[in-house]
């Protein structure tokens, strides 16, 4: 009896003992409220007014967010491609000197193998895959579809060519483009102008050639005696898949050109975006007229359709730079 009591006992002052801990564990996890016994201090007016600024600042999130028409994007029908916009034209003064500050040098002709080892000089040089980047990042937002916008918009001409030539001390240099004529021969256009007055004519499609010839027929009627001027016409493919395509289908090109100017139509393959630069060509899908004296220095230029007053003052000029030599 006396060791049953005692059990008893114990198990009891177990109970109690976790009866107790129980309780201090919850105590100790809920929240205390206890309320402040010091009364809250009233706000003052310019309290108040603060408060108020405050929330009129802070942006509504629930409200609908108002679009302007200068955030509004076009999409492509029922697609998330965003349709391109109308950039503004970067055209350059008419008159202005176009070119280069020197002589263009010949090009030097290397073999495939020197290509291929050149190449993978740029790929391993960090300075090439910077000026790479670059390259890229300024191309972000031009596109084939901009430039047909511009036409749509602003029509198949820049300017209106200037009706005077470019002073002779003022006059900047033909950059150097190398290419294939017709007639199969590796030339530079640069050593082509060399000491003859040259119209050159540069096109990237064909929707230019019409352009270009508007310029050519008028040139070659006024200018058909004597080898003192002549024609180079420079058709470029930046596109290595469409250069592919020209490549082979250059027996037609021939067949189309007539055969005294075989010497004269350059093709040229790959990207020429510094020498778009240089001569202002601002859109590519426009033709091109330039009008280079014997020291290849650009003199006078046009782009379009040649109008009547631009034919005639593109003659004009033409022989005032053949009495000059």
């Amino acid at each position: 009896m006396f060791l049953r009591s005692i059990s008893t006992n114990a198990s009891s002052c177990l109970a109690i003992r976790r009866t107790l801990h129980s309780s201090t564990v919850w105590s100790a996890a809920e929240p205390k409220n206890v309320e402040s016994s010091s009364p809250e201090k009233p706000q003052t007016q310019a309290q108040k007014t603060e408060q108020q600024q405050q929330k009129q600042q802070q942006p509504d999130l629930s409200a609908p967010k108002e679009t302007t028409q200068e955030e509004k994007i076009e999409y492509i029908g029922n697609t998330r491609f965003p349709r391109p916009r109308i950039k503004p034209r970067k055209t350059i003064t008419p008159g202005q000197a176009i070119g280069q500050s020197q002589p263009a040098e010949d090009i030097r002709r290397i073999s495939i193998k020197e290509k291929a080892e050149q190449t993978w000089r740029n790929i391993l040089s960090p300075e090439k895959n910077l000026e790479n980047r670059a390259k890229i990042i300024g191309e972000i937002g031009e596109s084939y579809f901009q430039n047909i916008l511009d036409l749509r918009k602003n029509g198949a001409k820049l300017f209106t060519a200037p009706s005077h030539l470019i002073p002779a001390n003022k006059a900047k240099f033909l950059p150097n483009i190398e290419g294939k004529t017709l007639s199969g021969k590796d030339v530079d256009v640069a050593a082509l102008c060399r000491g003859k007055t040259t119209l050159l004519t540069i096109e990237f499609v064909k929707f230019a050639e019409k352009h270009t010839m508007s310029y050519i027929n008028v040139f070659e009627k006024a200018f058909t005696e004597g080898n003192k001027a002549q024609v180079i016409q420079v058709n470029v493919e930046e596109n290595y898949a469409k250069g592919l395509v020209l490549r082979l289908s250059l027996p037609y090109v021939r067949r189309g050109i007539p055969k005294h100017r075989h010497d004269g139509y350059v093709v040229h393959y790959g990207a020429v975006d510094s020498i778009k630069k240089m001569l202002g060509i601002a859109n590519p899908l426009i033709g091109y007229a330039f009008l280079v004296d014997s020291k290849t220095r650009v003199r006078w230029y046009a782009n379009g359709e040649a109008a009547s007053e631009e034919s005639e003052t593109m003659v004009d000029l033409a022989r005032q730079l053949l009495q000059k030599r």
